[in-house]
């Protein structure tokens, strides 16, 4: 039987000589690695003790070159690893272009790039990585202990293997008020602090996404900030009761393990915008750093001067894209109520418009709808002309109205000035997919996926894109993990007819027919007469096998006021119906209505 290691070495036999060094190097420095020395592009050396080498390891180190990408074991050592959610730490060799069918597996992880460079340092960053990913590794003990000449030189040395100074990664702020249902307030504040120091040049700040994927986690810092890349960490707990706050903030140094400053904040909710001004300003000062007169203008920039106005307006984000009927009714009560107690604050508007638009385009084809959306974000930027939120639902609202260039020049405009805007990459996705452009959308929805991981329509895009362009194998690993993750999502949202629907399609697909009726009946019942979700009921009797069905639904879809026909033509979830003489004859009569862009 195979012994197992932390670590598994994936390589192509191409580069054995080199690997080898490296691992030797690895070794050295006290890691415990599985390395098949015969290389692995002979087929007859991949088999069932590399199977059990990869699930016996907590990490596969992926030796990235042109030749290791091209291998096709190579390949499936990495698609076993994302199937199991291992974790996988790529090393670059040489420049390599990543191809499209190991992009996903390989979104969202960090990349070292080990061919240039100090290759001590570079082996450091590598050493660094593997902790973080809960390697352990067994330093060899020095021969003698460090007297004090050397102990400075150690120390230096030391220093210089450590994450560059100034990245600074604010982790999600703790709540621990009595009321759980307080989540959104202490994520509110984490994102604002944010979103406050990005504002800085001076500061490296690691992206609020990849900080916000340790929320609930108990690592220490130094395996946090080794894994983010952050020589400084910023974390807290927030307590609130009724109309108190209670908020401790820390910065440690992950060099040192020190902290370099704390403060506790106490008062109502009326001072919540001069405490966030108070924590970055300290902040700033705590690390040094010199601003400059429009840099200490923007850190006491409020969007609203009214406490209970942001306390909704936190509120209605936390609701609006969990994208069921419910909540995002509920997100335009909490919204317009913002804006009643404040009539210029931005925000509110730019949340409000998109909540419009995501009823129009999820759930039901009232009219009204999509002309509050655009009403609402021509407000928001009336406010605001350099809001990222007002750009987003600019964008979703000219996509509504079937104005694809407008819509694409928003939603561009939104991810210039937000780059982790991940609606606003979704959104112009969307509109790329309905153009027929499905390189461009799936380049989008893979950056969705990275940046919000939890987001499942992401996900669900970036699997119909795969199918789209024939990736098979691909869309097929992407369906799989939502199999595996919408039953716990259904669980916490039992009332969201639209995630039932799809997953009652997914079901068809893996061939669970029984399951599949089931729960798309339920959908229905939740949500009758809704024309998305009779266009989603389709491409369930598709997956079923069910043509008949399927183009009677999509026929009362139309009926009902479903118009997104390029997105019909494209679906490729309908694709086994590309051939049929009455989708054939539906789609020729429907070519000569008009058109308004809608989601599946």
């Amino acid at each position: 039987m195979a012994q197992t290691a932390d670590v598994f070495l994936s390589y192509s036999r191409e580069d054995k000589a080199r690997v080898l060094e490296f691992a030797g190097a690895l070794r050295a420095a006290g890691v415990n690695i599985w390395i098949d020395q015969g290389g692995i592009d002979g087929a007859a050396l991949w088999g069932e003790s590399i199977v059990r080498a990869l699930e016996g390891a907590k990490v596969l180190l992926l030796m990235v070159s042109p030749s290791a990408v091209s291998s096709h074991n190579v390949a499936k050592e990495v698609m076993l690893t994302s199937e199991r959610k291992g974790n996988i730490l790529p090393v670059h060799l040489e420049p390599t272009t990543i191809p499209l069918s190991l992009k996903y597996p390989l979104a969202g992880i960090q990349h070292i790039e080990f061919y240039h460079g100090d290759p001590d340092e570079n082996l450091q960053a590598v050493l660094r990585s593997l902790a973080g990913l809960g390697v352990t590794i067994a330093r060899p003990q020095p021969a003698a202990r460090v007297d004090a000449e050397t102990r400075p030189a150690a120390a230096a040395h030391a220093a210089e293997s450590l994450p560059e100074r100034g990245a600074v990664a604010v982790l999600p702020f703790d709540n621990i008020s009595p009321d759980p249902e307080t989540d959104y307030f202490s994520d509110g504040l984490t994102e604002e602090l944010i979103a406050r120091l990005s504002l800085v040049s001076e500061i490296n700040l690691i992206s609020r996404w990849a900080s916000m994927q340790y929320k609930g986690r108990g690592q220490d810092v130094l395996a946090i900030g080794n894994a983010l890349g952050a020589r400084y960490i910023v974390g807290g707990g927030v307590r609130r009761f009724q109309d108190s706050v209670r908020i401790t903030v820390q910065l440690v140094d992950v060099v040192t393990n020190l902290q370099l400053w704390g403060n506790t904040y106490k008062g109502k909710l009326d001072d919540i915008f001069d405490i966030q001004e108070q924590v970055a300003q300290q902040i700033v000062e705590a690390l040094k750093l010199k601003l400059t007169f429009s840099e200490r203008l923007s850190l006491t920039k409020r969007q609203t001067l009214n406490a209970e106005a942001y306390d909704l307006y936190l509120r209605g984000q936390d609701q609006l894209y969990r994208l069921t009927k419910r909540s995002v009714e509920y997100a335009i009560q909490l919204f317009e109520k913002a804006i009643e107690l404040d009539s210029r604050y931005a925000s509110a508007y730019a949340g409000c418009s998109s909540a419009y638009g995501q009823m129009y385009q999820l759930i039901a084809r009232e009219e009204r709808y999509r002309e509050l959306a655009q009403e609402l974000s021509f407000k928001a930027l009336m406010y605001d002309n350099n809001l990222s939120e007002a750009y987003r639902a600019m964008g979703l609202s000219y996509f509504l109205w079937g104005k694809l260039n407008e819509a694409t020049a928003s939603c561009t405009k939104a991810i210039e000035i937000d780059p982790d805007d991940f609606i606003a990459h979704w959104t112009l996705g969307r509109i790329y997919f309905t153009e027929g452009k499905l390189e461009q959308a799936l380049e989008l929805f893979r950056r969705v996926a990275e940046i919000k991981p939890s987001f499942y329509a992401g996900h669900l895009d970036v699997a119909q894109t795969c199918t789209g362009l024939g990736r098979d194998e691909e869309a097929a690993s992407v369906y799989r993990r939502l199999l595996e993750i919408m039953p716990n999502y259904l669980l916490q949202n039992p009332d969201d007819a639209r995630a039932r629907l799809i997953y009652a399609s997914k079901l068809g697909w893996a061939g669970r027919k029984e399951e599949a009726i089931r729960e798309g009946t339920k959908a229905l019942v939740l949500s009758p007469g809704d024309p998305v979700m009779l266009y989603n009921a389709a491409c369930m009797y598709v997956g079923l096998g069910e043509s008949i069905r399927a183009i009677d639904a999509l026929h009362q879809a139309v009926e009902a006021g479903y118009t997104n026909f390029g997105w019909m033509q494209n679906d490729p979830d309908l694709v086994s119906l590309r051939d049929d003489p009455a989708f054939i004859e539906m789609l020729r009569d429907l070519s000569s209505r008009p058109t308004s862009p809608s989601a599946s």
